[in-house]
Protein backbone atom coordinates (compact mmCIF):
# COMPACT_ATOMS: atom_id res chain seq x y z
CA UNK A 1 0.00 0.00 0.00
CA UNK A 2 1.43 3.41 -1.09
CA UNK A 3 0.78 6.98 0.74
CA UNK A 4 0.78 8.58 -3.00
CA UNK A 5 -1.49 8.37 -5.78
CA UNK A 6 0.11 8.93 -9.08
CA UNK A 7 -1.20 9.83 -12.23
CA UNK A 8 -0.09 9.05 -15.22
CA UNK A 9 -1.17 8.48 -18.59
CA UNK A 10 -0.48 7.38 -21.82
CA UNK A 11 0.41 11.04 -23.04
CA UNK A 12 2.63 11.29 -20.28
CA UNK A 13 4.69 7.96 -21.49
CA UNK A 14 4.71 9.02 -24.46
CA UNK A 15 6.43 12.43 -23.63
CA UNK A 16 8.80 11.02 -21.34
CA UNK A 17 10.03 8.49 -23.77
CA UNK A 18 10.79 11.58 -26.51
CA UNK A 19 11.54 10.27 -29.92
CA UNK A 20 13.26 6.95 -29.10
CA UNK A 21 10.48 5.14 -31.00
CA UNK A 22 8.14 1.94 -29.79
CA UNK A 23 11.51 0.06 -27.51
CA UNK A 24 11.82 4.04 -26.34
CA UNK A 25 8.53 4.12 -25.24
CA UNK A 26 8.87 0.36 -23.25
CA UNK A 27 12.08 1.60 -21.63
CA UNK A 28 10.17 4.64 -20.63
CA UNK A 29 7.24 2.50 -18.73
CA UNK A 30 9.80 0.92 -16.76
CA UNK A 31 12.19 4.17 -15.97
CA UNK A 32 8.52 5.23 -14.67
CA UNK A 33 7.74 2.05 -12.91
CA UNK A 34 11.28 1.78 -11.37
CA UNK A 35 10.44 5.31 -10.05
CA UNK A 36 7.78 4.79 -7.94
CA UNK A 37 9.67 1.06 -6.75
CA UNK A 38 12.48 2.61 -5.61
CA UNK A 39 10.28 5.63 -3.59
CA UNK A 40 8.42 3.05 -1.87
CA UNK A 41 11.44 0.76 -1.15
CA UNK A 42 13.04 4.01 0.42
CA UNK A 43 9.98 4.44 2.39
CA UNK A 44 9.63 0.86 3.68
CA UNK A 45 13.18 1.04 4.66
CA UNK A 46 14.73 -1.57 2.63
CA UNK A 47 17.53 0.80 1.18
CA UNK A 48 19.01 1.96 4.14
CA UNK A 49 21.29 -1.02 3.48
CA UNK A 50 22.07 -0.67 -0.21
CA UNK A 51 23.29 1.91 -2.59
CA UNK A 52 22.18 2.05 -6.25
CA UNK A 53 24.38 1.80 -9.08
CA UNK A 54 24.82 1.35 -12.75
CA UNK A 55 23.59 2.89 -15.73
CA UNK A 56 20.52 3.63 -14.29
CA UNK A 57 21.33 5.29 -11.22
CA UNK A 58 23.53 7.55 -14.05
CA UNK A 59 20.50 8.43 -15.67
CA UNK A 60 18.20 9.12 -12.71
CA UNK A 61 20.45 11.10 -10.54
CA UNK A 62 23.24 12.76 -12.92
CA UNK A 63 22.26 12.79 -16.36
CA UNK A 64 18.28 13.03 -16.56
CA UNK A 65 16.53 13.22 -20.06
CA UNK A 66 20.12 13.69 -21.39
CA UNK A 67 21.04 10.28 -20.71
CA UNK A 68 20.16 6.86 -22.58
CA UNK A 69 17.01 4.63 -20.99
CA UNK A 70 18.13 2.07 -18.84
CA UNK A 71 16.25 -0.46 -16.78
CA UNK A 72 18.42 -2.94 -14.93
CA UNK A 73 18.32 -2.91 -11.16
CA UNK A 74 21.53 -3.22 -10.09
CA UNK A 75 22.41 -2.49 -6.19
CA UNK A 76 25.55 -3.00 -3.63
CA UNK A 77 24.94 -3.64 0.06
CA UNK A 78 26.38 -1.14 2.09
CA UNK A 79 27.97 -3.00 4.86
CA UNK A 80 30.54 -5.76 4.02
CA UNK A 81 28.72 -8.13 6.52
CA UNK A 82 25.17 -8.21 4.43
CA UNK A 83 24.70 -11.37 2.45
CA UNK A 84 23.50 -10.47 -0.93
CA UNK A 85 21.12 -13.24 -1.00
CA UNK A 86 19.39 -12.20 2.20
CA UNK A 87 18.84 -8.18 0.57
CA UNK A 88 17.48 -10.32 -2.25
CA UNK A 89 15.03 -11.86 -0.20
CA UNK A 90 14.01 -8.97 1.31
CA UNK A 91 13.43 -7.19 -2.40
CA UNK A 92 11.39 -10.10 -3.26
CA UNK A 93 9.03 -9.80 -0.41
CA UNK A 94 8.91 -6.15 -0.81
CA UNK A 95 7.97 -6.65 -4.79
CA UNK A 96 5.84 -9.46 -5.02
CA UNK A 97 2.67 -8.94 -6.04
CA UNK A 98 2.68 -5.04 -5.18
CA UNK A 99 0.86 -2.71 -7.03
CA UNK A 100 1.96 1.33 -7.52
CA UNK A 101 -0.59 3.18 -9.28
CA UNK A 102 -1.36 1.44 -12.72
CA UNK A 103 1.74 -0.34 -12.31
CA UNK A 104 1.83 -4.69 -10.86
CA UNK A 105 5.45 -5.81 -10.06
CA UNK A 106 6.71 -9.09 -9.21
CA UNK A 107 9.85 -10.48 -9.09
CA UNK A 108 10.80 -13.86 -11.36
CA UNK A 109 13.93 -16.06 -11.97
CA UNK A 110 15.93 -16.13 -15.27
CA UNK A 111 18.93 -18.51 -15.49
CA UNK A 112 18.87 -18.86 -11.72
CA UNK A 113 19.08 -14.67 -11.19
CA UNK A 114 15.76 -12.65 -10.45
CA UNK A 115 14.29 -10.50 -12.50
CA UNK A 116 12.14 -7.51 -11.89
CA UNK A 117 8.35 -7.83 -14.15
CA UNK A 118 6.27 -5.35 -14.58
CA UNK A 119 2.95 -4.48 -15.29
CA UNK A 120 0.91 -2.08 -17.32
CA UNK A 121 -1.78 -1.27 -19.67
CA UNK A 122 1.07 1.40 -21.62
CA UNK A 123 3.09 -0.97 -23.50
CA UNK A 124 2.45 -3.00 -26.56
CA UNK A 125 2.93 -6.52 -24.45
CA UNK A 126 2.00 -5.82 -21.19
CA UNK A 127 4.78 -7.10 -19.49
CA UNK A 128 8.06 -5.87 -19.49
CA UNK A 129 11.17 -7.44 -16.97
CA UNK A 130 14.34 -5.71 -15.95
CA UNK A 131 17.67 -7.57 -14.18
CA UNK A 132 18.14 -7.28 -10.40
CA UNK A 133 21.60 -7.52 -9.15
CA UNK A 134 22.70 -7.31 -5.57
CA UNK A 135 26.48 -7.00 -5.37
CA UNK A 136 29.08 -6.77 -2.57
CA UNK A 137 29.97 -3.10 -1.36
CA UNK A 138 31.54 -0.18 -2.97
CA UNK A 139 34.87 0.70 -2.46
CA UNK A 140 33.87 4.24 -1.94
CA UNK A 141 31.46 5.43 0.89
CA UNK A 142 27.77 5.69 -1.43
CA UNK A 143 26.15 9.17 -1.17
CA UNK A 144 22.75 10.54 -1.29
CA UNK A 145 21.74 11.63 -4.68
CA UNK A 146 18.17 13.72 -5.73
CA UNK A 147 17.00 12.90 -8.89
CA UNK A 148 17.28 15.02 -11.69
CA UNK A 149 13.88 17.01 -12.28
CA UNK A 150 11.89 15.58 -15.19
CA UNK A 151 8.31 16.83 -16.66
CA UNK A 152 7.18 13.04 -16.05
CA UNK A 153 7.32 13.67 -11.65
CA UNK A 154 4.82 16.01 -11.38
CA UNK A 155 2.32 12.82 -12.30
CA UNK A 156 3.67 10.83 -9.08
CA UNK A 157 1.79 12.03 -6.35
CA UNK A 158 4.17 13.12 -4.39
CA UNK A 159 7.88 13.66 -3.89
CA UNK A 160 10.44 11.68 -4.46
CA UNK A 161 13.32 10.90 -2.11
CA UNK A 162 17.27 11.41 -1.98
CA UNK A 163 18.58 7.80 -2.58
CA UNK A 164 21.79 6.60 -1.71
CA UNK A 165 23.88 5.42 -4.33
CA UNK A 166 27.38 4.53 -5.68
CA UNK A 167 29.68 7.30 -6.10
CA UNK A 168 29.84 8.36 -9.73
CA UNK A 169 33.88 7.78 -9.29
CA UNK A 170 33.21 4.24 -8.52
CA UNK A 171 30.50 3.83 -11.45
CA UNK A 172 32.69 5.12 -14.19
CA UNK A 173 36.24 2.98 -12.88
CA UNK A 174 33.60 -0.38 -13.21
CA UNK A 175 32.61 0.93 -16.72
CA UNK A 176 35.93 1.00 -17.78
CA UNK A 177 37.27 -2.07 -15.97
CA UNK A 178 34.53 -3.98 -18.22
CA UNK A 179 35.70 -2.71 -21.38
CA UNK A 180 38.78 -4.75 -20.87
CA UNK A 181 36.48 -8.05 -21.06
CA UNK A 182 33.66 -6.74 -23.25
CA UNK A 183 32.92 -3.91 -24.95
CA UNK A 184 29.15 -2.45 -25.12
CA UNK A 185 27.71 0.18 -26.79
CA UNK A 186 25.49 0.88 -23.42
CA UNK A 187 29.12 1.62 -21.54
CA UNK A 188 30.87 3.22 -23.94
CA UNK A 189 27.74 5.99 -24.61
CA UNK A 190 27.77 6.32 -20.49
CA UNK A 191 31.63 7.06 -21.02
CA UNK A 192 31.15 9.59 -23.45
CA UNK A 193 28.27 11.16 -21.96
CA UNK A 194 30.39 11.62 -18.61
CA UNK A 195 33.41 13.04 -20.38
CA UNK A 196 31.23 15.65 -21.83
CA UNK A 197 29.80 17.03 -18.89
CA UNK A 198 32.33 16.46 -16.28
CA UNK A 199 35.43 18.34 -16.16
CA UNK A 200 37.66 15.24 -14.95
CA UNK A 201 38.45 12.78 -17.36
CA UNK A 202 37.30 8.80 -16.26
CA UNK A 203 41.05 7.93 -15.88
CA UNK A 204 41.69 10.53 -13.49
CA UNK A 205 38.72 8.88 -11.24
CA UNK A 206 40.30 5.34 -11.79
CA UNK A 207 43.08 6.85 -9.93
CA UNK A 208 40.62 7.44 -6.86
CA UNK A 209 41.46 3.42 -6.20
Amino acid sequence: MSDYEPHITVGHIVRHAGQSGSAGREAAIMDVAQDLLLRHLHDLGLLDELAFKGGTSLRKFYAGQAGRFSIDLDFSVADIGTPTESVVDLLREAIEGLRLGVFSYAITERRGKPSLVVESTFGTTGTLDAKLDVNPPPWLEPEARPWVPLPIHSTYGGPLPLIKSVRIEENVAEKIARLNRTTTARDVYDLVWIREHFRSSPAEWCSAF
